[in-house]
């Protein structure tokens, strides 16, 4: 299975990266394409479901550092370093016929030039540099670079910013882009990779629950079923007070992030003992699940990892799930869709929670807890308005017509 890369970037990384990534197998590449790095927040919000964000560069990371913290899939960025700087200043030589002493190079950090200067023995004049920050307004670097041209002080410009490459071709002020080496394109793409894999399989790891209920609770049953429900859970009876739960941790966590366990303390009104495990296998964390009941207080929730760190108490918190319509792109959708916004909560919740892009009608009506038909005529007005798409069937074991493989088709990360 392909692994689909969002890939925030310009134009010309764009159509370099399509030039080498047929060299990685099983990428699929969505891009979203800024004229300047300080678009990327708001790109950030138009990205569709994926399994890995990949911001081309420094800038791009360095206006969207503030949101990838909560950021619900992994990230990565290709960052400036010496080996980019060493391969555009070599290219400038090689191509140019310029000295490095003639060339005005705005960079991330001007500690990347010195170092590589030193390491090639450089000992002549060195070039002109400004730093790039984000508070230095783009049109201040693009001025100095002009004036050293206009003052003859330099033959060349290298710029790190594509914007500036754009203003200084404009007025035939001999200009390059700082390069990306195809080694370290490559190496980010399977980087990338190795990320969405590795949190596939922490998303998998074994999660073994124990509820204890006290002694005067009348029929836990009903209170086990709706649990089991909320973290995608089996479970078994140990005794008449106790019950053990099996899931995964990406279930717990999606349901601990979206407080979904809100309305299990709510509704089941009873002092209840509730904690879980994490472990390489069930039986690790069947043991320490066990050993989190000794240090659990009623109605909030303690997690023994496997490193055996305690963590909790987790106790309930409001819903995040809001009845009214604020987001403007919610709004739109349900308007055009017929939808009520909270269903469009409910989906984009789905999608967060979901470690494989694909899903079936099945899937989301368990989610959403309607029926399959009532989710069926959902599915049916997002394909109509191209907020899903239809990319496949599934087999069923049982004999039967195939099920339609959907995915969604709009921003869920908002």
């Amino acid at each position: 299975m392909s692994t689909k890369i969002a890939v925030i970037c310009s134009k010309a990384f764009m159509n370099r990266l399509n030039i080498i990534s047929h060299e990685v197998p099983h990428i699929q590449l969505d891009f979203y394409i800024y004229n300047s790095p300080e678009e990327t927040p708001n790109l950030m919000k138009q990205v569709k479901p994926c399994d890995v964000l990949l911001l081309a560069g420094t800038l791009p990371y360095l206006y969207a550092k503030h949101l990838l913290h909560q950021w619900p899939i992994p990230w990565t960025y290709i960052k400036q370093d010496e080996t980019m700087i060493s391969t555009t200043i070599l290219s400038a030589i090689a191509k140019h016929n310029v000295t490095i002493d003639r060339l005005s190079i705005d960079v991330m950090s001007s500690t990347f030039i010195q170092n590589v200067l030193h390491d090639i023995q450089f000992e002549g004049q060195l070039p002109f540099t400004q730093e790039i920050e984000l508070s230095t307004p783009t049109k201040h670097l693009l001025t100095n670079h002009i004036a050293l041209w206009q003052s003859r002080q330099i033959d060349l410009v290298i710029t790190s910013i594509h914007a500036i490459y754009d203003e200084l071709t404009a007025l035939g002020i001999p200009v390059i882009r700082m390069l990306d080496p195809k080694s370290s394109i490559i190496r980010h793409l399977n980087e990338s990779i190795s990320l969405s894999q590795l949190t596939k399989f922490e998303s998998a790891k074994a999660v073994a629950g124990i509820i204890e209920f006290n002694e005067a609770t009348h029929n836990p049953l009903q209170t086990v079923d709706q649990l089991a429900t909320i973290i995608h859970a089996s479970y078994q009876q140990v005794d008449t007070c106790r019950f053990e739960l099996f899931t995964t941790y990406g279930h717990l966590q999606n349901a601990l992030t979206q407080n979904k366990l809100e309305s299990f303390f709510t509704v089941s009104e009873k002092s209840v003992k509730l904690v879980f495990g994490y472990g390489e296998s069930i039986l690790e964390a069947q043991r320490n699940a066990q050993h989190a009941l000794n240090y659990a207080s009623p109605n909030a929730i303690y997690i023994l990892t496997e490193n055996k760190e305690l963590q909790g108490p987790f106790s309930n918190k409001a819903s995040t799930l809001s009845l009214q319509a604020k987001d403007p792109y919610i709004v739109l959708m349900a308007k055009e869709t017929k939808l009520s916004p909270l269903n469009i909560s409910k989906i984009m919740a789905f999608s967060k929670a979901r470690q494989s892009l694909q899903f079936t009608a099945h899937d989301l009506s368990e989610h959403l807890q309607v029926t399959r038909r009532t989710t069926e005529r959902i599915l049916k007005k997002l394909v109509e308005h191209n907020y899903a798409k239809i990319v496949g069937e599934e087999m069923t074991y049982q004999q039967g017509r195939p099920r339609s493989l959907y995915e969604l088709n709009f921003s869920t990360y908002n």
